[in-house]
């Protein structure tokens, strides 16, 4: 009688407790993505080309404005390097959504402003800001990565 009695306590407790379980795990899937774009803003600004293609999945793409879209890990590093060798950058990210659209697989919109400069130019940095889509994908050891970047310019008053 008491285990039925217990099991007749635990189950309205669970139902209760059941829906915050969801909000932390929420919070905690949006607090790892949001740590994947803050080592992609701390990689893109220190030109690490190779931290930055490991944000991304194997096949994972990106596409700039008026690029040929860099399609595999080694595409985009090698897409990222050459950006490297002539731009620097110093900008910040600032999440405006995340939207999960499976178990896996969530969408992050974010745009981020700062100042661009061409190497060896002798020219002055440049004030910038983008607007950023980015797919991501829960990996088998927790992590998020990129399947999918794209970005475009926006006006810096945004």
């Amino acid at each position: 009688m008491t285990s039925i009695r217990n099991v007749c306590v635990s189950i309205p407790l669970i139902l209760l407790l059941a829906p915050f379980m969801t909000h932390a795990d929420a919070r905690d899937e949006h607090r790892a993505i949001k740590e994947t774009l803050g080592q992609y803003e701390s990689a893109l600004n220190s030109a690490n080309t190779a931290e930055i293609a490991q944000l991304f999945t194997l096949d994972g793409v990106m596409m700039a404005p008026d690029a040929p879209a860099a399609m595999g890990r080694n595409a985009i590093k090698a897409s990222y390097g050459g950006l490297a060798e002539t731009l620097s950058f110093n900008l910040a990210f600032t999440v405006d959504k995340i939207e999960f659209i499976g178990d896996k697989t969530a969408l992050l919109l974010s745009h981020s402003k700062g100042t661009v400069k061409v190497n060896d130019s002798g020219q002055a940095t440049n004030a910038v800001a983008f607007k950023e889509l980015f797919v991501l994908e829960k990996q088998s050891d927790e992590s998020w990565k990129f399947t999918h970047y794209s970005f475009s310019s926006s006006p810096s008053d945004e």
